[in-house]
């Protein structure tokens, strides 16, 4: 059998919705130690198995793939998920049980994000899914690093997808102009078009205002959303369509970089 080179996925910003989380848990924990360690190798092996994964669900379902790719998927699927086991047991060894059902609501978003992607490959549903399940990195580490699932690490979780599903609908926005191929659109059509983006943005305000004054998370917080508030309004004042994605995706991980330095910054400040 001869075996392809290693299979990654092909969404580059899933690795920032994956390791940025992480790295706020981890600063909001205050703490890091070997266990942390090996649960970020395990959480990137998993991670990798997505897509070898997704390949023979989808083969066995009826879609066409050769042979040898086909046994290519297999094999860095076992690897992957074996290096993912391989790596959490020191961590359970530790009692730190909850990771499993951390595990399983990963798996479920994994699974409706596949399911989602059946008929449509990139939906605002699916995509959610997705950094629903990849933004469980923050509270898994917050929980490593501590040894306790506490409320700040919940809230982690919370402010992580807020801000990363924001990045969804802004790009979203932005398929929906450049597929209408117009010059310049109405201050109406921008409106419409960005009627989710925005709506969105005032939905994550709310939460995070009424998260703070619940003492839910820490003060402030609304601070870290700030760039990424200015950056889908002012986007859609001057949507167009006319849109470099690979520019964009430059511009959010920017923006994911930002946040990640600012909410750390808010939880280190913490008395």
């Amino acid at each position: 059998m001869k075996i392809s080179r290693p299979i990654f996925p092909r969404e580059h910003g899933a690795w920032a919705v994956l390791f940025i989380p992480m790295i706020i848990g981890i600063a909001a924990a205050e703490q890091f130690n070997l266990m942390v360690v090996f649960l970020a190798l395990s959480v990137l092996a998993v991670f990798l198995s997505y897509v070898p994964v997704q390949a023979i669900i989808r083969r066995y379902l009826g879609s066409a793939w050769a042979e040898d790719e086909l046994q290519s998927a297999w094999f860095w699927a076992i690897a992957y998920l074996l290096a993912g086991g391989l790596f959490i047991l020191p961590v359970l060894a530790t009692c730190l049980w909850l990771l499993l059902p951390i595990g399983i609501v990963g798996s479920l978003c994994f699974l409706g994000n596949f399911l989602l992607t059946l008929r449509h490959p990139k939906t605002i549903a699916s995509d959610l899914a997705a950094v629903a399940g990849l933004t469980l990195s923050a509270p898994s580490a917050y929980y490593v690093a501590t040894g306790t699932l506490s409320p700040p690490a919940v809230s982690l979780w919370v402010l992580n997808f807020l801000f990363f599903g924001s990045g969804v609908f802004y790009v979203h926005m932005k398929i929906r102009a450049r597929g209408l191929k117009k010059p310049r659109f109405s201050w109406m059509e921008k409106l419409t078009l960005g009627r989710l983006n925005l709506i969105y943005h005032v939905i994550v305000v709310t939460i995070v205002v009424v998260m703070t004054l619940r003492h839910f998370t820490t003060q402030l917080a609304l601070i870290a959303f700030i760039p990424m508030i200015l950056h889908a309004v002012i986007g859609t004042a001057k949507l167009s369509s006319d849109v470099r994605f690979k520019n964009l995706g430059f511009l959010l991980l920017a923006q994911s970089a930002v946040f990640a330095m600012l909410l750390s910054a808010l939880f280190l400040s913490q008395p």
